[in-house]
Order: C-alpha cells, then sequence, then structure tokens
C-alpha cells in the first residue's frame, strides 16, 4: 500500500466486511456502542482481519485504544508507515 488514503479505505473495507456495514457507514466518529453487531468477537475478528491485511501486530494496549474507527486509521497509518 502506497497512500495513506488507501490505507484509510482499505480500513473501511475492513471493518464494513465484519460488521456488515455499507462502506458509506463506516465514518471516523463510529464507535462500538453505535454497531449492533461490534462485540468481542467482532473485535477480535477485526483486529486479525487488520493485522493480516497490512502485515502488522497490534499492542493489548492500541488494541484497547480502539474506540472509533478514526483511532483505529491513525494505528494502522502509524504501523503501516513504521514498516
Amino acid at each position: 500500500m502506497s497512500g495513506m488514503s488507501e490505507v484509510d479505505g482499505a480500513v473501511v473495507e475492513v471493518v464494513a466486511d465484519i460488521f456488515e456495514l455499507d462502506e458509506s457507514e463506516v465514518a471516523d466518529a463510529l464507535t462500538p456502542d453505535m454497531v449492533e453487531l461490534w462485540d468481542s468477537l467482532s473485535q477480535l475478528r477485526l483486529v486479525t482481519s487488520l493485522e493480516q491485511e497490512f502485515d502488522i501486530k497490534f499492542s493489548m494496549e492500541e488494541i484497547e485504544s480502539m474506540g472509533t474507527i478514526g483511532r483505529l486509521k491513525e494505528l494502522v497509518r502509524a504501523h503501516v508507515a513504521a514498516s
């Protein structure tokens, strides 16, 4: 992946797939409380899918800080930039 907008787009695709949302519904301010299917199991699926998609590994602190889609994008961008 070259550009950060490509990273954001791929994050949106993964989130939409995991939570069965339309990509247009995946906004930066979206939180787990706003998504019916966002429970602990789907959170694990989300983390695993993102780690596989981007060949990255999140720390437990990072996983616990994933309170919004915007924060999720920030974490993925930071890992991609560092690799």
